[in-house]
């Protein structure tokens, strides 16, 4: 996951923020310039129709190909970043970009096109900001980049500005190196934790903004919800730590996660059952009982051993 510096002084980029990022575009609006597979995954990402649109011109297109979906876009001017945006989508439209925003003095339209989400003003001065890079405290912002793993993670953890919807591809196989390569597996680093997350949260919730908790089956915003590991994450091995499209399930923060992991719920041929009896008030009994004999809709033949083992470490 990167963080992107945008900055947004001059007098196109003014223009553009105002055109399609504080004013955002309609898909019905622009869907004549999609193709129909652009077009449907925008439209699950984007469930209301609008959306928020940027794109830089081709001889920024090295650094654009290496935008993600989940990186935080940050757009600067006078010395301030003055609001952020989370990545979630990207195409090369030479048609689309130059119907949106015209063309440059050097007759370049701005064609490779990313979509954003999650658009917040932000106050963060440039001293700030370059404290947290590792910069010269009187660096400026002048061109389209990205910031390499290190910074952007010091850049996320400090302004708190990771996204809890939109998440990045990970290559497994890298992944699955550093988890092989961890002197105690236990133990995540920083890094390693953020890319199994990730990857595991892209694979549950598909970068959609809704999902489904597999317990009590009530659709919610996939900010809360957890990708909930199924088997205890200390007690799989690495071959099933790496099944990442099957060690998790979406649970959802109102209690059907606390209550999966503290044993008081589990998974059984299907169901969910109550395990625990144990300290129980009248509305912990009426939460359970509202959920108990729901289908799991992540009981499958894949995972069906990992809610097992669960099962049968708490009954």
């Amino acid at each position: 996951m990167a963080v992107i510096l945008q900055p947004c002084a001059n007098k196109d980029a003014r223009e553009h923020y105002v055109d399609t990022i504080e004013n955002t575009k309609s898909l019905d609006s622009i869907s004549q310039f999609l193709s129909d597979k652009e077009l449907n995954e925008l439209i699950g990402i984007y469930p209301q129709g609008q959306v928020a649109i940027w794109g830089v011109t081709p001889s920024q297109s090295t650094k654009w190909k290496r935008i993600q979906a989940g990186d935080i876009t940050l757009l600067a001017k006078e010395g301030v970043v003055f609001a952020s945006a989370v990545t979630t989508y990207k195409i090369h439209s030479h048609t689309l970009a130059s119907q949106l925003w015209g063309f440059d003095n050097k007759g370049n339209t701005w064609e490779y096109i990313y979509f954003l989400s999650e658009v917040k003003n932000q106050h963060i001065p440039y001293k700030e900001l370059n404290k947290a890079i590792l910069y010269n405290e009187n660096y400026v912002i002048r061109g389209f980049s990205l910031l390499d793993e290190e910074k952007s993670v010091n850049v996320l953890n400090t302004f708190d500005l990771e996204s809890e919807t939109y998440f990045p591809d990970i290559d497994a196989e890298e992944l699955f190196e550093e988890l092989r390569n961890e002197d105690n597996l236990e133990t995540k680093s920083t890094t390693t934790g953020r890319k199994e997350q990730s990857a595991i949260r892209r694979l549950l919730f598909k970068n959609k903004p809704t999902g489904t908790c597999c317990v009590c089956n009530k659709e919610y915003p996939v900010k809360f919800l957890w990708a909930a590991h199924i088997k205890k994450r200390s007690k799989c091995t690495l071959n099933e730590k790496k099944d990442l499209e099957n060690i998790a399930a979406p649970m959802c923060k109102f209690g059907c996660d606390e209550l999966y992991e503290k044993g008081y719920i589990g998974v059984k041929d299907s169901r969910v059952v109550q395990i625990k009896d144990n300290e129980l008030t009248d509305n912990l009994q009426s939460y359970i009982d509202g959920i108990i004999n729901n289908s799991c809709s992540s009981w499958n033949d894949n995972t069906k051993h990992y809610f097992d083992w669960h099962y049968k470490n708490w009954s």
